[in-house]
């Protein structure tokens, strides 16, 4: 089932109210109307001309249109008009005073094409109120147009030559208008057992006369109108599907006048009660002319599943949330097309390749405060035509991340500038940005300008701490500590370090430490409580010298004997007693540390840590406590 949300003007089953350069004839020879019984013919020569007309058939009166932000359509059959450039094919908008013809295509872009050689023909007013492109002024001036105020519409143009004899060559069938930024045609049929597909929304334009979805042949469909899958309010239940099939969704006129920027919508769109299902695999979507803004994140609809699918020259894509019955669009191409906003469903296995995004921006810009592990797997990322980033992520991105298996190509090598690999909003803190067995053809670089600093790890292993009790039970929120045991591996092991202040910023002078921004270290052996303990890089640096933040101001520098060692983990496991750390070893490292559980009851002896974390594996470790009764 599908549905014409437009508004009709003229259905041109009757000739009252037109006028013109001719006459209007009704014809309902076949082949000669494509909607309704009959169309109004008239003959044009090689000058501009053109009909129009005041009566509304709905409600069969005159009318007055406010059309400064909508979009009329026609239908017609011309096969003889000069090209776009020469004025071939025109829509006829006036007021009573002013008349005036816009050129919108001609025999280089006559429209969509129907059965019978008829096309369907758009133009967007809001365009031409701000832009009007070359035009025929038929009565006044279309500087003067009213545009809010239309009470004339109809068609005009130039013939490449004048018909022999008293032969119509023009055939009219239909003039219908939308406002802008909403959908003309909505398909919200089917069920899960039965799903509606394109072969049933085709049936139904053609049984109405709607002129906005064509099928030429196979399965090729042509889309020429704002179009949207579901339900906004309690329906029923909806379900499409469609496989191996090409698509292309016409934002102009196969050229000629183009449809204003967003005004080309697509949606799916469902409601909390019906349920909605929208399954497309193995397609084509081609946008050609204006591009279409594609919005596939309605959190409501129950089934979202786009698989090797290929889309090409679009706008900016809202892809699927997380959550649902099952929600992904995965294996699938996404070639010259504006940002693509990850939503937190699964995009793994697709390819964006030379995005149109701006400089500066992302091609996929991912704002979820879950890590995306899992969620881009295995992806191909290419640099387009502007400086811009492969992946944006949002002020939301606030701790570490995972990408996997994924390739870059043509990005910038250069970290914080237009066009780095990566590119981080968040205005403070930091993260790891972990990589594993992702590729590139120059580096992994980074624009976190925006605040937060953020460390590439290439490669990490995992070290697990599983805090347990004597059953092997998990021992949750409990605290863990686990540092270097000695000097033979990365990290440094109670080095002599000389630290200074300033008030709570500490300095801290380590030779050769090999830290980076966010690991920890161990300080002990200060005379002064406030530099001891664990503390997190603040700033490294160079390569003998980092930052680091205490709880208060120790009031001068730091006297004693003070040692830094490297930590590996400091911090709580979590409610199935476990604590894990991600990072990249240049060598196998001795560990040593402790868990206990001193804060809430039950209450648990100190456990001792103790093993070595292998630079191509890791480590996965219990910490074994004693219940303390």
């Amino acid at each position: 089932m599908s549905t014409d949300n437009r508004v009709e003007l003229n259905d041109c089953e009757g000739t009252t109210g037109w006028s013109g350069s001719d006459s209007v004839t009704v014809n309902n020879d076949a082949g000669q109307f494509f909607q309704g019984s009959n169309s109004l013919s008239t003959q044009l020569t090689n000058a501009d001309e053109q009909m129009n007309t005041t009566q509304e058939t709905v409600g069969d009166t005159t009318f007055s249109v406010d059309m400064s932000d909508v979009t009329i359509y026609m239908i017609i059959k011309c096969n003889l008009q000069l090209a776009f450039s020469g004025g071939g094919i025109q829509f006829v908008l006036g007021d009573g005073t002013r008349l005036t013809g816009y050129d919108i295509g001609g025999v280089d872009a006559p429209g969509m094409p129907l059965s019978s050689y008829f096309f369907s023909l758009r133009l967007d007013i809001s365009v031409v109120v701000a832009t009007p492109g070359t035009f025929t002024d038929y009565a006044g001036a279309e500087v003067d147009l009213v545009q809010t105020a239309i009470t004339q519409i109809g068609y005009g143009g130039q013939l490449a030559a004048k018909a022999v004899g008293p032969v119509d060559n023009v055939f009219m069938d239909m003039f219908k208008y939308m406002a802008n930024d909403s959908y003309a045609l909505t398909i919200n049929g089917g069920t899960a057992g039965a799903p509606e597909t394109m072969t049933d929304v085709v049936g139904d334009d053609v049984a109405a006369g709607w002129a906005m979805v064509s099928n030429p042949f196979g399965d090729e469909y042509l889309f020429g109108a704002p179009t949207e899958w579901g339900n906004v309010s309690t329906i029923a239940e909806h379900a499409f599907t469609a496989d191996g099939q090409q698509w292309f969704w016409f934002g102009d006129n196969g050229g000629g006048h183009a449809i204003g920027p967003t005004h080309f919508p697509f949606r799916l769109i469902s409601n909390s009660t019906d349920t909605g299902s929208w399954i497309v695999t193995n397609t084509v979507i081609v946008n050609i002319g204006t591009r279409a803004q594609f919005l596939m994140d309605n959190a409501d609809f129950n089934t979202i599943e786009m698989d090797g699918c290929s889309l090409s020259g679009m706008g900016t894509i809202a892809l699927p949330s997380a959550g649902g019955t099952s929600r992904f669009t995965i294996n699938s191409i996404f070639s010259d097309c504006e940002q693509l906003t990850h939503n937190g469903a699964d995009l793994s296995g697709s390819s964006v390749l030379n995005s149109a995004v701006v400089a500066g921006a992302g091609a996929v810009l991912y704002n979820e405060t879950a890590d995306p592990d899992g969620e881009m797997d295995d992806m191909v990322f290419s640099q387009g035509a502007t400086a811009h980033s492969a992946i944006e992520f949002g002020t939301a991105v606030t701790t570490d991340i995972t990408l996997r298996g994924i390739d870059f190509t043509g990005f910038g090598s250069t970290d914080d500038i237009d066009g780095a690999v990566f590119k981080f909003l968040a205005t403070g803190g930091s993260l790891n940005l972990n990589l594993v067995g992702c590729t590139t053809d120059g580096t992994f670089s980074v624009d976190d300008t925006a605040g937060i600093a953020v460390t590439v790890v290439i490669n990490p292993v995992t070290t697990t701490v599983n805090t347990i009790d004597t059953a092997g039970d998990a021992v949750g929120s409990s605290t863990v500590l686990v540092k270097a045991a000695d000097g033979t591996g990365p990290l440094p092991f109670e080095d002599s370090v000389t630290i200074t202040n300033s008030t709570t910023t500490a300095d801290v002078v380590h030779t050769t430490h090999g830290l980076i921004v966010g690991q920890k270290v161990f300080i002990e052996g200060a005379n002064e409580a406030p530099y001891n303990g664990v503390h997190t890089i603040l700033t490294a640096v160079d390569a003998n010298s980092y930052t680091y933040l205490m709880g208060s101001d120790p009031g001068g520098s730091a006297t004693g004997t003070i040692t830094s060692t490297g930590v590996v983990i400091s911090g709580t496991s979590d409610g199935s007693g476990v604590i894990t750390d991600n990072r990249t070893w240049s060598g196998n490292q001795l560990i040593t540390g402790w868990s206990r559980k001193a804060t809430t009851a039950p209450f648990y002896k100190e456990g001792s840590i103790s093993g070595e974390i292998i630079a191509a594996s890791g480590l996965n470790t219990n910490a074994v406590m004693v219940l303390d009764e």
